[in-house]
């Protein structure tokens, strides 16, 4: 799924709520990019627009507000991603190999993605939005769970190889791969490496029993 748009509207443009929502949003993440998300007040959202802070409060009540939009649109995007990765025709294994480059392509488009999530999560306590990001997160594991359960089923992974704990290490080889990209500041090798990795993640998944 393409990123939403970060171009600013053309002078005296109107856009409807939810086109503006969309356009906040997609700068939200441009700033997390740029900046980090410790920088992103509402007045740097409205400076990078090009509106008012009392604008972007016509359109969201709080800040809160804004940070489920995000994350909102990231469980969707990525939800996407990952739906047509393992609908395509294939054995479980490969469509578990197209997740895993989906998922890497995605970020490497939307590269304020795992900066925003990651930073939400270091916080204790609860909020709507920390729950909001634990949601989105479970329920890609739990996807990614019965796709690991399917490959064992085929005969294709360890029937004792373990299906909840698999996806850990996929999402972990991913962020792994965010982490090497944020220390280059360079994002265009992120599909090159992940397919260089793969085959390493498979290896472990694979067990002693089939190497």
């Amino acid at each position: 799924m393409n990123p939403p748009t970060t171009d600013h509207p053309a002078p005296r443009q109107r856009l409807s709520s939810d086109q503006r929502q969309r356009e906040i949003v997609a700068n939200v993440l441009a700033l997390a990019r740029e900046r980090g998300p410790d920088a992103i007040t509402t007045q740097a959202i409205a400076d990078r627009i090009g509106v008012t802070q009392g604008a972007i409060f016509r359109h969201f009540p709080d800040k809160e507000a804004i940070w489920l939009a995000v994350f909102g649109w990231v469980r969707e995007s990525l939800g996407t991603v990952l739906a047509t990765a393992i609908e395509q025709p294939g054995s479980p294994l490969a469509r578990i190999e197209a997740a895993f480059l989906a998922h890497v392509a995605f970020i490497a488009a939307n590269p304020g993605v795992p900066r925003v999530l990651f930073h939400e999560l270091q916080y204790p306590g609860d909020s709507p939005v920390r729950a909001e990001v634990r949601a989105m997160v479970s329920g890609y594991r739990e996807r990614l769970a019965l796709l690991f359960a399917e490959a064992k089923v085929a005969g294709e992974l360890a029937a004792d190889l373990d299906s909840a704990l698999a996806p850990v290490l996929f999402i972990g080889a991913v962020q792994g791969l965010v982490i090497e990209s944020a220390l280059a500041g360079d994002e265009s090798g992120m599909i090159k490496r992940a397919r260089l990795m793969f085959p390493l993640l498979l290896d472990g998944y694979r067990g002693r029993s089939q190497r």
